[in-house]
């Protein structure tokens, strides 16, 4: 349920809007009680995040989020996929490094 958490309030910083944040997350936590996967609740919020009109970049983050965020002109989901590919290398090279 943490991944999930995360995943949440990745999406809200993208978005830039703390109601979807807050509202996010507490679907994430009630989702098992309605049977439902949070993980499922989880992605999603990110789809919601790449769909919702932003109100700008408000984080300023470094490795991929900041390779991410340089490309904020672009649109939303050109920035998540370039943050989501640009992490899926990093952990590879991370992984090739105790292979």
């Amino acid at each position: 349920m943490r991944v999930a958490l995360l995943l949440v309030r990745f999406a809200a910083a993208v978005v830039g809007d703390e109601r979807y944040r807050e509202q996010w997350e507490a679907d994430v936590v009630g989702a098992r009680e309605l049977g439902m996967s949070p993980f499922g609740v989880a992605f999603g919020a990110v789809r919601a995040a790449v769909a919702i009109p932003s109100k700008g970049a408000v984080v300023a983050g470094i490795g991929p989020l900041g390779i991410a965020l340089k490309h904020a002109g672009t649109s939303r989901g050109r920035v998540v996929v370039i943050a989501v590919v640009s992490a899926l290398l990093l952990l590879g090279g991370v992984v090739m490094l105790f292979a």
